[in-house]
């Protein structure tokens, strides 16, 4: 599967609440994390910086379609 797909789906979303907010730990130290695993993380806090800033920039009674 590739990053970005599981980035965006629910298991990854899940995944990636439990890492980035809970503090949920995919390997012992820093170190031990595989090459896969660095990017899931990375993927995942970018997506949620954009998801993040597309919501901030509206003003209210505003619309905003999103494709992807």
């Amino acid at each position: 599967m590739e990053v970005e797909t599981l980035v965006k789906s629910p298991e990854g979303q899940e995944l990636a609440v439990l890492c980035l907010d809970f503090g949920y730990k995919l390997a012992e130290h820093p170190r031990d994390l595989t090459r896969h695993q660095i990017n899931f993380l990375l993927n995942a806090l970018t997506y949620r910086i954009n998801k993040m800033s597309y919501e901030q920039n509206l003003e209210p009674g505003t619309t905003r379609i999103i494709f992807e």
